[in-house]
């Protein structure tokens, strides 16, 4: 043991407590193993018994197998301890995980009196201490810890682990309760103690699932308030979790799924499904606050600040089945429903299989998130979605108009958030809308026939032939290639630029009916401001009694500029599509 830890492990006295025999009873008083050279100064050694009893079979001790068979313990102290890059002063070279440390084997007896435990994790932020009893009622635990800075009280319970009566099942019992988070497990092992080997019936709550997280290390993001319930079994180092139901916000989760720990990773595999699910749910307190930060900074935003950032998952893989019947939003929305396939491979991220169902109509494509550059510190998204089947009025439906909607995104950036990757993006987006409806009122406006948008009457509709919108990104600016709508009354046209880092809009609209105007707008307008919060700059000559008068003017003079014609819409959506 002093070779182990490179320290003087001493036993102040040692006895035989029998004659010769093959399980021979053995009393060591004052055993005292300090903490290993590198453990913080301030902790107090690793263990310090009064006296410990045990008798152990040589036959077992001979052959390799579990030795220890009856065990008494007075006035013992253990302080156990793991930094914060995760070295253990118990285990040093991983050595527990491979030889199924913590399996009782045939622990036949256990006595412990004056005895306690404490625990301090730099890694996981967590510590506790706690007494330590074990006689002919049973074997027992209280005290006190903290996860995460909050404070939890630590309870166990256990059948008597006497002359071997406990045995095959040994049931047990163990929470950890406190008002931020809490986790209980009733269960049994094979045999007393055999901690590698257990199953029972557990339940969670927690105020964000990283604080539940910080008690079974498996990897998972903050979240809105958790409750879970689930069967779980354990085969060290994994563990096995059925029947999984809860929820996460007003989300309402069920599932199953394997942990297998391997080499300091993790990985999880199985199947989660929801009835209802809110994807605001998967931010916690403490993220909606950073993004409510950002958005008052950067003001309104139609692109998602969603953290994609693998760092806190870098030691987790695996793949997962989700499906989701009912999609919860907190404004409107056409998306109805989800299915995907997620698999998670040393800080790669694909999302295969996606299709989210919509109002009407599908999207479907990949997502692709990849953090194995070591060059660069952002992760890079790969985006590809196709939109089959919508209609623009699920989008739109303030604005009446209505259509088929078929459409495309491509892109791939750089950044931490989809919002910052976007900014820093290449590629295309179009949505191309076909013969549907537009209020007349908004057609002759956008044609800048400013006489007949006035003078119409507001249940008036006219035919939409298409709306066309292609997007080529470059350097997260988006410039149209084409933009245009097409009605049966007129047709309008944009250029410029939009730029997707702040999502400033610098466009140029040009519209033109396709009848004489007695009021047309000259010229061209500007459109300025944000995409959430957009600001039309209509020429200042138009605003006055002159303008109008010349617009008057011109009319009567044939001067305007001349009518539309109509758009080549099937052109224009193999253009748009390609």
């Amino acid at each position: 043991m002093s070779q182990s830890i490179g320290r003087a492990v001493s036993i102040g006295s040692m006895e035989r407590l029998d004659t010769m025999s093959f399980h021979p009873r053995i009393r060591l008083r004052v055993v005292r193993m300090p903490q290993p050279a590198w453990v913080e100064p301030s902790l107090a050694d690793l263990a310090r018994i009064a006296q410990i009893d045990l008798s152990f079979s040589v036959w077992g001790l001979l052959t390799g197998r579990d030795a220890v068979e009856r065990v008494e313990v007075r006035g013992a102290n253990l302080q156990f301890y793991r930094t914060a890059q995760g070295r253990k002063n118990w285990s040093d070279d991983g050595s527990a995980e491979r030889s199924g440390f913590g399996s009782g084997g045939r622990l036949l007896m256990l006595r412990v009196a004056e005895s306690r435990l404490r625990y301090l994790d730099r890694k996981r932020d967590r510590s506790l201490d706690v007494a330590v009893a074990s006689d002919a009622s049973g074997l027992r635990i209280d005290g006190g810890g903290l996860i995460l800075g909050s404070s939890v009280r630590i309870t166990g319970r256990g059948a008597a682990i006497v002359d071997g009566r406990a045995n095959a099942p040994w049931p047990f019992r163990v929470a950890i309760e406190g008002r931020a988070v809490g986790f209980a497990l009733d269960g049994s092992m094979p045999s007393p103690l055999d901690l590698g080997h257990l199953q029972g019936q557990a339940r969670a709550h927690a105020d964000d699932l990283r604080l539940l997280d910080a008690i079974i290390e498996a990897g998972l993001p903050g979240t809105q308030p958790v409750r879970l319930a689930a069967r779980i079994r354990r085969s060290i180092p994994d563990w096995t979790i059925d029947d999984l139901r809860g929820t996460i916000g007003r989300s309402d989760i069920a599932g199953h799924a394997t942990i297998v720990k391997r080499e300091g990773r993790s990985r999880i595999t199985g199947a989660l499904w929801a009835n209802h699910f809110d994807f605001d749910d998967l931010s916690s307190n403490e993220g909606k606050r950073r993004a409510a930060a950002i958005k008052a900074r950067l003001g309104p935003r139609i692109l998602p600040g969603s953290a994609i950032d693998l760092t806190h998952v870098r030691r987790t893989d695996g793949a997962l089945d989700l499906r989701v019947d009912h999609l919860l939003w907190s404004g409107q929305s056409p998306f109805r429903s989800m299915t995907a396939h997620v698999s998670l491979e040393r800080s790669r991220l694909e999302i295969s299989a996606l299709r989210v169902g919509m109002t009407r109509g599908s999207m479907e494509g990949t997502m692709r998130i990849d953090q194995t550059d070591t060059s660069r510190p952002d992760p890079r998204l790969d985006l590809s979605l196709t939109l089959r089947g919508a209609r623009l009025l699920d989008f739109f439906p303030r604005a009446q108009i209505d259509g088929s909607l078929i459409g495309r995104l491509a892109i791939t950036g750089y950044g931490h958030t989809l919002a910052d990757a976007f900014g820093a993006g290449h590629g295309v987006l179009a949505l191309v809308g076909r013969d549907g409806q537009i209020p007349a009122r908004t057609a002759a406006l956008l044609g800048q026939d400013v006489g007949r948008g006035l003078t119409m009457g507001r249940d008036e509709t006219d035919n939409l032939r298409c709306v066309v919108a292609r997007l080529d990104i470059k350097g997260g600016m988006a410039r149209p290639a084409p933009v245009l709508i097409d009605s049966s009354r007129a047709l309008t046209q944009a250029w410029g630029s939009i730029d997707l880092r702040n999502e400033r809009l610098m466009l140029s609209l040009k519209g033109a009916p396709k009848k004489p105007s007695l009021l047309r707008l000259p010229g061209q307008v500007g459109l300025g401001g944000t995409i959430k919060a957009p600001d039309i700059d209509v020429p200042p000559r138009t605003k006055t009694v002159g303008g109008v008068i010349n617009m008057l003017a011109s009319a009567i003079a044939g001067r305007q500029e001349p009518l539309a014609q109509d758009a080549d819409c099937n052109a224009l959506e193999r253009q748009a599509m390609r």
